[in-house]
């Protein structure tokens, strides 16, 4: 049975373009105005192709590296985003490389991202790699004066030479390249921030599969902050929605939780009801958004009276029944009508799924209604409540092992804020 547990209207999603967002502070008779500004903007790619990367990983990789630049502009023009790339291993392999004139358009460059192969170098050089990328690729003479210099570098695995990995750089970033490291797995932090120069622009995932769900909040640390003053011509100014209000008003959501009681158990469906109240009774939560619960699977669950059944055959089909994993069941039913106008569900509200579930055999088959929802144009979550270590391809595992940090973590993705807004 679909339950509507909350009803609220309003409060805004960051989407990471490559687009200008501004915010205005009037001080005096002039007005500061902070553009988070993503563009004009020349990034550099590094790439490990080193053998500690299974194909299937790589592969992974050059998804997630595709699936990141699609977010830009990118293109030719004054105000456009530019793209380069340089794999690592065994040295540099400047023959796979393409550099910022290389590709006009953004097809161009994710086709040609696509076609990067993997060369399971034995050795792990990601300093050369810098190091090109800095000298040649991201230098100032081919660089674009008026644009941003920004250099992602995307490894797994800590450098032979580390020396030589924090030299490059340090030389980078002294040029004036903001330097990003993203790392996956047994790669050691401080080769991370030996790359990146500070702390806040150190990504680590613990595997290839997680590298989707930093996507849009790599793209918004990528987001240069810059200020200038202009002067104000009238004394009327506007003011602007609080953040708590723009989320929801400017882009709406119809949320549903699903989770099945009878697969979770007691503790854990306590965590499920804790993480929906604490969302729910958030701030940001307020307007905008209306809330709605898939749970049981009723009248499966409920017993049977004495002139139910005659014999031992259907008693035993009945009590089969109330042990069968529900999840794929609740999450078909929430398919099939859950954002249905007669359930309340709006055509100008995104579609958000949020399903509470444990890795395990008790899950066969969520796999496949999962893609089904986001080929519906659903966007889902995972809440792992036993902190099992669920993982579905397209769903974004909401991390925080308690109730209360998970739901921090939604409403943090639901409604990220801009850079330079807070």
């Amino acid at each position: 049975m679909l339950k509507l547990i909350f009803s609220a209207l309003f409060v805004q999603v960051a989407i990471t373009h490559a687009h200008v967002f501004k915010l205005k502070n009037v001080v005096g008779q002039s007005e500061q105005v902070i553009e988070c500004q993503q563009e004009p903007m020349e990034l550099g790619i590094v790439l490990d192709s080193s053998s500690s990367i299974s194909y299937a990983d790589f592969q992974k990789s050059i998804t997630f590296l595709q699936n990141f630049v699609s977010q830009y502009e990118i293109g030719d023009g004054p105000n456009d985003v530019r793209v380069s790339i340089i794999t690592f291993g065994k040295g540099i392999y400047p023959r796979d490389s393409f550099d910022l004139t290389t590709y006009k358009n953004k097809e161009e460059v994710i086709k040609a991202l696509g076609k990067v192969p993997h060369r399971v170098g034995l050795y792990t050089s990601t300093g050369e790699a810098i190091e090109y990328m800095s000298e040649t690729q991201l230098s100032k003479a081919v660089s674009r004066p008026h644009a941003d210099r920004v250099s992602i570098v995307l490894t797994d695995g800590n450098s032979q030479v580390w020396r030589k990995t924090r030299d490059a750089a340090q030389a980078a970033r002294d040029s004036g390249i903001i330097m990003f490291a993203v790392g996956v797995g047994a790669v050691r932090r401080e080769e991370l921030l030996r790359i990146a120069g500070n702390e806040s622009r150190v990504v680590k995932v613990d595997s290839y599969d997680q590298l989707e769900e930093i996507k849009t909040d790599l793209a918004q640390q990528t987001c240069v902050k810059k200020e200038k003053q202009t002067t104000v011509t009238t004394t009327t100014t506007t003011t602007p929605l609080p953040l708590t209000e723009r989320c929801g008003k400017e882009n709406p959501a119809d949320i549903y939780f699903v989770f099945s009681p009878a697969d979770l158990g007691l503790d854990a469906t306590a965590w499920t009801t804790s993480l929906i109240s604490t969302t729910v009774r958030q701030k940001e939560m307020e307007n905008g958004f209306r809330f709605g619960v898939v749970s049981g699977s009723c009248p499966d669950d409920e017993g049977f009276d004495l002139n139910d059944y005659s014999t031992v055959e259907g008693i035993d089909t009945r009590l089969t029944n109330m042990v069968q994993p529900r999840m794929t069941t609740l999450i078909k039913r929430l398919s099939t009508s859950g954002y249905s106008k007669a359930s309340g569900g709006r055509s100008n509200a995104r579609d958000v799924a949020v399903l509470v579930a444990n890795d395990g055999k008790k899950n066969k088959g969520l796999e496949a209604e999962v893609r089904h929802l986001m080929l519906m144009g659903v966007q889902v979550f995972i809440a792992d409540p036993t902190n099992s270590g669920i993982r579905i391809d397209g769903a974004t595992t909401l991390t925080g092992r308690s109730a209360k940090s998970a739901s921090a973590d939604l409403i943090t993705r639901l409604c990220p804020v801009r850079t330079g807004e807070a």
